[in-house]
């Protein structure tokens, strides 16, 4: 196994605040309903362990769908509904900003679950990461999820995959 990986909090915040991916990453959520943390998972996964096994993958998704449906999305909706109504006071203001820092410890939270079935999964198995291994990840998401791949997909992903070039 490469050395001790770095957390995949940690790499998704190192990651995202470089320069056009977090408006890639939310382009690729609103276009096409993908969930920014499976697409941060593929590449952390791809530089920490390799390719993901599809088994993994599978629990990795499911569990997304799950959370995401029953926690980030009813967060995220009441914070955008907020910010579009122009009717609400000063006051609501703040709670929206609450709302969004929960939202935020809900994505920390999704991660950390994420990564708990990582290790639980990856537990004593060999893995030597190879240069692709994020694109290769990143292609079996797409497949699981039934999104066929098109140049916006490609020309987001592309900024990520620079992006995590030039994190070193």
């Amino acid at each position: 196994m490469p050395n001790k990986p770095q957390t995949f909090w940690k790499f998704s915040l190192q990651l995202y605040s470089r320069e056009g991916v977090a408006a890639a990453c939310l382009e690729l959520q609103d276009a096409y309903q993908l969930d920014v943390n499976l697409i941060l998972f593929c590449f952390w996964h791809g530089s920490a362990y390799g390719e993901v096994d599809q088994e993994l993958l599978q629990k990795v998704i499911a569990f997304s769908i799950e959370w995401r449906s029953h926690v980030v999305q009813p967060l995220r909706s009441t914070r955008t509904w907020m910010k579009l109504n122009p009717r609400l006071s000063e006051n609501s203001q703040s709670l929206r900003e609450r709302i969004k820092a929960d939202e935020l410890i809900a994505e920390k939270i999704q991660q950390e679950q994420i990564a708990s079935l990582t290790s639980t999964f990856n537990n004593g198995r060999q893995y030597v990461p190879g240069f692709n291994d994020g694109g290769k990840n990143i292609d079996h998401l797409l497949y699981a999820v039934k999104i066929e791949r098109d140049e916006r997909i490609t020309r987001k992903l592309e900024v990520i995959r620079d992006a995590i070039e030039s994190l070193g």
